[in-house]
């Protein structure tokens, strides 16, 4: 394990490897990427995540960082196949406030410059989605280039192209952080010390015990919610692909829905 590092990041995760390779292009040396867990499947949130990527936010800047997000992980590939699947994405309206809420995100869709974006009517999202019953729906927003994101995928490769830059650690655990006059001076492993001067913490659901190390909080608790695999569909029967079909999102009653072979998954925030 190298002894010195401009900087030193903590977990090896998504938000991890991504620091270390967006640090990489704008010209950092000597990163230091530590994980308590394996590279890549650390048993965190990317181990977890089901991948959806939907891009359209009313933030401008949310929007753009989704779309540069899409854009740079369908550039990623790993041994195992590429990082990400632009499916595209239908969020559908079973009310007329949702249609309208749908309208107005077409409009942030246009304004924020994403292109592709618009309304389908119902027979137009059952074109695209044949297991939607069209008569229980006043139609639906797309965006071509929504899909799902592999996160260890994507972890990997973003890894991979900051290994000139960067040196990644598994399987080693963070025990504390040395600081002077408020200023870090070393970072404790259970492999070796490794003296820096910075410190980035992109531990996930472990953040706040690494806070602690320094005397600070950061307000973060973990949380779970249901994700379902449902059994072999008729409708799908035969399909090899892991993902044909749109992500679909439907607000009204807090669930997304992800093609997987010959099945759906779904997950819903209505925890009852």
């Amino acid at each position: 394990m190298k002894t010195h590092a401009s900087v030193v990041i903590i977990g090896a995760g998504i938000v991890g490897c991504s620091t270390a390779y967006h640090l990489a292009k704008l010209g950092w040396k000597n990163i230091v990427v530590v994980e308590q867990g394996p590279l890549f499947a650390t048993g965190g949130s990317t181990s977890h995540a089901p991948g959806l990527v939907f891009q359209t936010n009313s933030s401008k800047t949310m929007t753009q960082l989704a779309k540069y997000t899409a854009e740079l992980y369908s550039q990623l590939s790993t041994d195992e196949g590429p990082a990400y699947y632009a499916v595209g994405g239908i969020e559908v309206a079973y009310t007329a406030d949702r249609m309208q809420d749908l309208k107005r995100k077409l409009g942030w869709a246009k304004s924020w410059g994403l292109d592709g974006a618009c309304l389908l009517c119902p027979a137009e999202v059952k074109a695209k989605i044949p297991l939607v019953d069209e008569t229980k729906i006043l139609g639906g927003y797309y965006v071509p280039t929504d899909g799902i994101a592999k996160a260890l995928r994507a972890a990997e490769a973003l890894a991979h192209g900051a290994a000139d830059a960067a040196n990644f650690y598994g399987e080693t655990l963070v025990t504390d952080i040395k600081t002077r006059d408020g200023q870090v001076q070393a970072v404790v492993t259970d492999k070796g010390r490794i003296k820096t001067d910075k410190v980035l913490v992109c531990a996930g659901i472990w953040g706040p015990r690494v806070g602690r190390m320094v005397g600070e909080i950061i307000p973060l608790t973990p949380v779970q919610h249901q994700y379902v695999k449902t059994g072999p569909i008729p409708e799908l029967a035969g399909a090899t692909e892991e993902i044909m079909l749109p992500i679909v999102r439907h607000q009204d009653h807090d669930m997304y829905f992800r093609h997987h072979g010959d099945s759906w998954w779904i997950g819903s925030y209505q925890h009852e």
